[in-house]
């Protein structure tokens, strides 16, 4: 458990493995260059038979140079003709080399929830945010002082509909870029639903290039998912990676996350400092609504004495790729 004494350090409470200086000690430092764009923001929902949560987090690098925020999330819902509701929820990774990319992950990330619920298929809800994007873009470089590195813009996607319908989840999923979509099996063994086939490295891992959005049609992949039980995690890679490089991380987080927790702590469980992963960080999370009677160790901060031993994840289910961006 993180501890500081002093009241300038804004860190979450939780640490897995070493939290790093950074994350003892980097100072809030004065509000983000762009009045009205939060360092954080959390959210909760509730659907027929599943529970939601939302976090997202100016990383420790971003803070420690006065630089915005890069990632978005958005959700919402709709209704299908046989009358079961699906969540729509859409996370965004603003590519960080791009100074205006914290717009395209803001604009694809409402826009692509805006038109999933209407019920358009993610294909083409790809395509129109596709060009939409591109006529945003397009303005920016009419512009006289259009300067390409401090007014471009890019980001990933990921999209989900889905439906908790008997013991199983039913939906899509789409995305472009490599932010992942991950289950959480009953069993507590993560694996991603991202990864196109035919993608396998030789050492049992999985890649996938950064193509983001804009792009030259918008084309995305797809993806049926029918999963029994356990819980869906749309990410950017500054929690995405650390899963997938660390066994401590993946097992504490299948811990933590295996019910879904209060908001609050849900958000400062994403937030966990650990040395080195400084990005900003986004994650919505699925549950079924079951019985949630509490059991030891809900919603609490590990102890400093529980913390995990870090080690290199031998051969995982989930991905491993580049560095990250936003």
């Amino acid at each position: 458990m993180n501890s500081s004494p002093d009241p300038r350090v804004a860190a979450s409470p939780y640490t897995i493995g070493d939290p790093g200086r950074a994350g003892r000690e980097l100072p809030a430092g004065p509000p983000g260059p762009q009045p009205g764009l939060s360092d954080n923001e959390l959210s909760a929902a509730c659907l027929p038979g599943v529970l939601m949560r939302a976090a997202t987090f100016r990383g420790l690098l971003h803070r420690s140079r006065n630089e915005l925020r890069q990632d978005a999330f958005a959700w919402g819902h709709l209704t299908d003709s046989g009358g079961a509701t699906h969540a729509v929820a859409v996370v965004c990774d603003g590519v960080g080399s791009l100074g205006r990319s914290h717009e395209a992950a803001a604009l694809v990330s409402r826009r692509l929830a805006e038109l999933g619920q209407t019920g358009m298929a993610w294909a083409d809800c790809f395509t129109t945010v596709n060009r939409e994007l591109h006529d945003h873009a397009a303005r920016m470089r009419e512009r006289r002082d259009f300067d390409p590195g401090r007014d471009g813009m890019a980001t990933t996607a990921v999209a989900l509909s889905v439906h908790w319908s008997g013991e199983e989840w039913v939906g899509e999923v789409a995305w472009i870029g490599d932010s992942p979509l991950l289950w959480l099996s009953p069993d507590g063994t993560w694996a991603s639903l991202t990864e196109p086939d035919g993608d396998e490295e030789q050492d049992g891992f999985h890649s996938t290039g950064v193509r983001p959005l804009p792009s030259r049609d918008g084309t995305c992949l797809t993806r049926r998912i029918r999963l029994t039980g356990g819980a869906l995690f749309l990410m950017t890679d500054g929690i995405a990676n650390p899963l997938r490089w660390a066994a401590d991380v993946q097992s504490t987080l299948a811990q933590w996350w295996a019910r879904p927790p209060d908001p609050f702590t849900f958000a400062a469980q994403a937030a966990f400092s650990r040395k080195t992963h400084m990005d900003d960080r986004t994650v919505v999370a699925l549950w079924p609504e079951q019985d949630e009677t509490p059991h030891p160790g809900d919603g609490r901060p590990p102890a400093a004495h529980d913390s995990l031993q870090e080690e290199r994840a031998p051969k995982a289910d989930i991905t491993r790729d580049g560095a990250g961006r936003g």
